[in-house]
């Protein structure tokens, strides 16, 4: 199936289709990224916080996936600023877990450290020292290798760098229809239709609806994530309160996501801003005042792997979707896989349990 100098669509310009595009770019792919909206950013990373939570150890495939995706992200923030002078936010930021439940932590911290994490229990005092931003006291625990990049940064120097090498675009294109006939991939927009050797389909929680016009079948539905920002940034670390993130950026805090099962419906809402602002002031002891709120949607698969690799009777077309809450994460990994996939006929890896018709 390998192709040297390959054309192929893109179908969707979130982490996954941009890294997908940059990969294969380098790969000296004739690469087109087709989105029905505008550069700034996708449905999928609007949802996401950009953190890189630390590995939780394991030898299956996905553990391995998350590894080498969690590792893969300083590498390429490196190469990106070498080649473009761009800083995509990735930062070494550590990260602090509290929970309500004294049991919880306790599970979490024999579970990480029989697993062979780099975890550290903090004590009241030591909490305190490390992270004077929060208020009242406890316990907790730190993960020094938590990370987090900035989702719509890493985006645009991911996209520009793929640019570079020779990608194209063509923003503000619905797909409508998507077939495979014989070597060609033929993909109809609302503008034009589109002819290439492989299609890759990154389009997030939408991507079900186009699979199911070539006869097969992805399980995927769309769960809403909400985020807003804070003016000041009282903390050192990302810190989690029983599932919650609170990040420093810059002179703003993060806080996010919520889950929402709400189908496609993109809007924020005013009683999570106040739930927000909520935790907030109790996590910080203090009311920061409200700078922004949105949302983005989640694509969330049966049986929490992401779907990545080519369809079963339409194998020129990929699909690249289903990583949830680790879409900016698994994103670049992803690309790189899928890349090599289409240049050299193998993904260099087992992706058996990753199968999109699984």
């Amino acid at each position: 199936m390998a192709l040297t100098g390959a054309r192929v669509l893109v179908v969707g310009a979130g982490i996954i289709g941009r890294s997908t595009a940059y990969f294969l770019a380098r790969q000296g792919a004739q690469v087109v990224l087709l989105d029905e909206g505008i550069p700034a950013g996708s449905p999928s990373s609007r949802a996401s916080l950009g953190v890189l939570t630390h590995c939780n150890g394991g030898d299956n495939p996905y553990a391995q996936l998350f590894r080498d995706g969690h590792a893969l992200h300083a590498r390429l923030a490196r190469d990106l600023a070498e080649d473009l002078g761009a800083d995509v936010g990735w930062r070494s930021l550590g990260g602090i877990d509290l929970f309500a439940d004294p049991a919880q932590l306790e599970e979490v911290w024999r579970f990480n450290r029989e697993r062979g994490c780099q975890v550290e229990w903090l004590d009241e005092r030591a909490l305190r020292d490390v992270e004077p931003g929060l208020d009242g006291g406890g316990e907790g625990l730190y993960f020094a290798d938590d990370h987090r990049v900035d989702p719509l940064k890493l985006g645009a120097a991911l996209w520009a760098a793929a640019v570079r090498q020779g990608a194209s675009a063509a923003w503000g294109e619905r797909v409508w229809r998507i077939a495979q006939a014989g070597e060609t991939v033929e993909v109809a927009t609302s503008r034009e239709i589109h002819r290439a050797d492989f299609a890759v389909l990154a389009a997030g929680a939408w991507t079900g609806g186009l699979v199911a016009q070539l006869g097969a079948q992805v399980t995927l539905r769309p769960v809403r994530g909400q985020q807003a920002r804070f003016a000041g940034a009282p903390l050192r670390h990302l810190v989690r309160i029983n599932g919650r993130h609170f990040i420093p950026d810059g002179g703003e805090t993060i806080v996010g996501a919520t889950s929402e099962e709400v189908g496609f419906r993109l809007e924020t809402t005013r009683a999570v801003a106040t739930q927000f602002a909520s935790e907030v002031r109790s996590a910080l002891g203090k009311c920061l005042p409200l700078v922004r709120q949105q949302a983005g949607l989640r694509p969330k698969p049966r049986g929490g792997r992401p779907l990545i690799g080519p369809l079963t009777d339409a194998p020129r077309v990929f699909v690249a979707s289903g990583h949830y809450k680790n879409g900016v994460l698994l994103g670049p990994i992803t690309g790189q896989i899928v890349a090599r996939w289409i240049a050299e006929g193998t993904p260099g890896r087992d992706m058996s349990r990753f199968a999109p018709e699984r």
